[in-house]
């Protein structure tokens, strides 16, 4: 029997999810005993601070019991603290915190809430982006709609510029920044207008905030505090959800903990449905989140480590004569192909990967992208040196 006559025609149609297909060349390469130099997931290899480590261990007592989809009473406060700490946002009657595993089912998860509101079923996000915001809005029944981000406007989403029955029509729309994959970012002049566009058009504005905390190091200097990436909450609650992770930002990738905040009356609902889903964050992770979100300190450091090796990697693609932008923020890399391989990007990243360096190629990023790759900048410093060499190697051979 076919295998599509036993699942439904959304499951069917999907396309292997990018980053596990990665993983197949990995554990390919490996068994074929080659040196794997792995930047292909955003997956930062830093030891994880040891007292949310040691907070963790302190709670995994010898009875285990079903944790709440609303969290401890510790983790909200946590969650708005950081909030006003980091962006000065007030706790107000407006706005609710949710805990979440990571950033990945919940952003997956919301959809099932909003697409169908008030008879709109579109989702809009930019492209490249993160596969999850297209899967969600197909599982959901709803349509996505992707949009094209170049160069020329700084790989800004700008949903006005759409046809007038697609705005009409958008149950909600993703923004990322600073953004997965280019490193883009926007300023508050940006914010203000995509929220005043979403309160005309009666639509959510899904702010992806998963890298807001990953920018360079040098911003952490008071004078230049102003440089570092904002969330559209600093401004508006009304029709607005962030969704934060302690994946980069405290390196808990594994242990899953993140949050969602903003609008009440659209995250309380959604919280039964939560009760739902089976997605509550296990309790001591929970512990080990409240101590991550309430200390800065961890977090400049990790940024200090992604600086210099975002710093190293531009130059050396740079002395390759591959055109990018550095990004301030993010530790992705995000450059144009040689000219030699016409475009194709997947190509020339299936080829570097047999070299033993993986990297991203646009194609799988996106489903209108191409001519891109993208570094995810985890490997240690010495190990990215070693990697800039295999590519140059491979790149020069190649002209």
């Amino acid at each position: 029997m076919n295998q599509d006559l036993l699942i439904n025609t959304v499951n069917a149609s999907l396309e292997p999810y990018p980053m596990e297909e990665l993983t197949k060349i990995r554990l390919r390469l490996l068994k074929e005993q080659k040196k794997v130099f792995d930047f292909g997931t955003g997956d930062p290899q830093i030891p994880v601070w040891q007292p949310m480590v040691d907070a963790m261990k302190s709670h995994m007592g010898s009875y285990s019991s079903y944790p709440s989809v609303r969290g401890i009473p510790e983790l909200e406060k946590a969650h708005l603290s950081y909030l006003k700490k980091r962006f000065g946002i007030e706790d107000s009657a407006g706005l609710m915190t949710v805990p979440s595993k990571g950033s990945k089912e919940s952003i997956f998860h919301i959809a099932l809430s909003l697409i169908g509101r008030q008879g709109k079923k579109i989702l809009i996000y930019g492209d490249p982006a993160y596969p999850v915001y297209r899967s969600s809005a197909l599982f959901a029944g709803g349509t996505p709609y992707p949009v094209s981000l170049t160069e020329s406007n700084g790989f800004k989403l700008e949903p006005w510029n759409l046809p007038l029955d697609v705005q009409n029509n958008a149950a909600a729309i993703w923004a990322n920044y600073p953004h997965n994959p280019t490193g883009a970012n926007v300023d508050k002049a940006y914010w203000l207008n995509l929220i005043d566009w979403c309160h005309q058009k009666d639509v959510i504005l899904l702010s992806d905030d998963c890298y807001v905390d990953i920018y360079d190091s040098g911003f952490d200097d008071p004078s230049q505090q102003h440089l570092r990436p904002l969330t559209p909450l600093m401004y508006s609650t009304d029709r607005v959800i962030s969704f934060m992770s302690l994946s980069k930002r405290s390196g808990l990738t594994g242990y899953r903990a993140g949050m969602m905040a903003g609008d009440r009356r659209i995250l309380e609902p959604h919280l039964k449905a939560r009760a739902n889903f089976g997605v509550a964050c296990p309790t001591y992770v929970q512990h080990g989140a409240v101590v991550a979100w309430n200390d800065d300190e961890h977090v400049a450091q990790r940024r200090k480590i992604f600086t210099e090796r975002v710093h190293f990697a531009s130059q050396a693609l740079h002395g390759l004569g591959i055109e990018h932008a550095c990004p301030t923020s993010t530790f992705y890399l995000w450059a144009k192909i040689p000219s030699k391989f016409k475009g194709d990007d997947v190509k020339f990243c299936l080829d570097l990967a047999e070299e033993g360096v993986i990297t991203s190629p646009a194609k799988w990023l996106g489903e209108k992208s191409s001519g891109y790759f993208r570094l995810a900048l985890v490997p240690e410093l010495e190990e990215t040196a070693e990697a800039m060499n295999l590519i140059e190697k491979f790149i020069r051979r190649s002209i």
